[in-house]
């Protein structure tokens, strides 16, 4: 299955496994809450959308990389202590308790959550030396003498044997105490993933038209060649950092994160040509409404849609930062006064060095930076309502001559079809629009016919990034 539905199984699970009956009594008891193990290649995102599970059902969230960890910090360290049998003292052998069990306690306190997720990645990959305790983890939920927390939910994840040297094959005993799910690739999840994250829209360009490359893995003679999801997200990052510094991406930095030399050369191809498209239709004109519709009406296929990537990316880009001035005004406006805010300094710290999601730790270095040097939070509210205000009435209006934009040259065709439902892949773009705004009044202009999807249909792929789903005004909208 695709990540996204992998997710789903993942959340339903932790759901039923936590559901309590009347007494307070888990429905399902402990011993037949299996483990949950995702299999698939490196890069899908598996690792990924366990802090997103945690963060959407509000539990805590404990991560292990298991090939980082030795046998003792895995299970613990021996200790000999004196014990009386029949009368008669004997040394015994105790076990300190493991680092991973000690952790999810300490999460207990410190992220004030009684249930949880233990994730381990990497558990089909141990060494020797490891294995057993492994497969005692897998079959007992615990390590050494040491069970996991009541409460908290065994997950793991692991590579197959053709992706991974040291990956192992667990035998039945173990597979018949485990829940096995299968991750395979799925470029057009990914794609609204990608869209919805703000992945580099020349990323987003080129496997819009080269799928299929979304994940290789071949082996050659002169060993293997591959690209991943992780990769692709990776070289995004970076790309973005050197356009701010002015610094030339070029073929060898590609092959850097793109390690398949033929894909890593026609990737640096079409970035180029998304260069040259985006040059020559100004995108700037294009949503201040000054752009004249004509100049894209004959343009190519691929020329179209290295426009429509932009554009998505340019009001996605504008949509996140409406959304963090609107978290940062309901914080300030939660604060009593001036001697709150250092205590939401404090607050927004932990959330960045705790296991959020991406969209919530991005938002809180954008509070904490506004923070920098405050002293008035009345002020700090005010400037930052006013900026929120002139930040939407843009974004509407950019939004609005986007779409106005490519109806004018293209009607109701394929073009402003695809624009739109790029938009609505986004999830700030769709979480700071009116439900009167231009983004729903074109989708029931576009997207109500009875062979189109509805707004409320086509937002389903939000659900890997964030759990999100419509308010009831929004579903009624849609």
């Amino acid at each position: 299955m695709d990540i996204q539905s992998a997710k789903d199984n993942v959340k339903d699970a932790i759901r039923s496994y936590l559901d309590k009956d009347a007494a307070g009594n888990y429905v399902i008891p402990r011993s037949r809450q299996r483990p949950i193990m995702l299999v698939g290649a490196p890069g899908l995102g598996k690792t990924a959308i366990m802090s997103q599970i945690a963060a959407e059902l509000d539990i805590g969230y404990v991560g292990y990389t298991i090939t980082h960890h030795t046998r003792q910090s895995a299970i613990g360290l021996p200790m000999i202590e004196t014990r009386q049998y029949g009368g008669v003292e004997h040394p015994i052998t105790r076990y300190t308790m493991s680092e991973i069990v000690a952790s999810v306690y300490e999460a207990m306190e410190s992220q004030g959550r009684r249930e949880g997720i233990l994730f381990i990645d990497e558990v089909n990959c141990v060494s020797e030396t490891l294995s057993a305790a492994m497969l005692d983890l897998l079959q007992n939920k615990k390590f050494g003498p040491h069970p996991i927390p009541s409460g908290w939910v065994l997950v793991t994840a692991g590579n197959p044997p053709e992706f991974n040297s040291s990956a192992r094959e667990f035998d039945i005993a173990t597979l018949d105490r485990i829940r096995v799910i299968e991750v395979e690739p799925d470029a057009e999840v990914w794609m609204r993933y990608a869209m919805s994250s703000g992945i580099h829209d020349a990323i987003t360009y080129y496997l819009q038209v080269k799928p299929q490359n979304l994940l290789r893995i071949e082996s050659t003679p002169d060993g293997p060649v591959f690209v991943t999801p992780r990769g692709w997200e990776d070289l995004s990052m970076v790309l973005k950092e050197h356009e701010r510094l002015g610094l030339e991406a070029g073929i060898d930095l590609i092959s850097q994160y793109v390690r398949y030399p033929e894909i890593a050369s026609e990737f640096k191809r079409y970035m180029d040509f998304h260069r040259k498209y985006s040059e020559d239709h100004d995108v700037d004109s294009v949503l201040g409404g000054r752009a004249d519709p004509s100049s894209v009406a004959e343009a190519g296929a691929e020329e179209k849609l290295s426009l429509i990537s932009v554009i998505i990316g340019r009001l996605n880009a504008e949509a996140e930062r409406g959304m963090d001035l609107r978290a940062l005004k309901g914080r300030l406006d939660d604060l009593a006064g001036g001697d709150g805010l250092a205590g939401l300094r404090a607050e927004l710290g932990r959330e960045l060095d705790s296991n959020t999601t991406s969209d919530s730790r991005r938002s809180a270095a954008f509070c904490l930076s506004a923070l920098d040097g405050a002293d008035d939070p009345e002020a700090l509210g005010r400037e930052c309502a006013a900026s929120l205000e002139a930040a939407k009435r843009e974004f509407d209006a950019h939004v609005d001559n986007a779409m106005s934009y490519m109806v004018a040259a293209f009607g109701r065709g394929q073009e402003p079809v695809s624009l739109l439902a790029g938009l609505i892949g986004c999830y700030s773009v769709v979480m700071f629009s009116d439900v009167d705004g231009p983004l729903y009044r074109y989708n029931e202009e576009l997207l109500t016919s009875g062979r189109d999807r509805t707004l409320v249909e086509m937002t389903e792929g939000l659900r890997w990034q964030t759990g999100w789903t419509p308010s009831p005004a929004r579903a009624a909208a849609g």
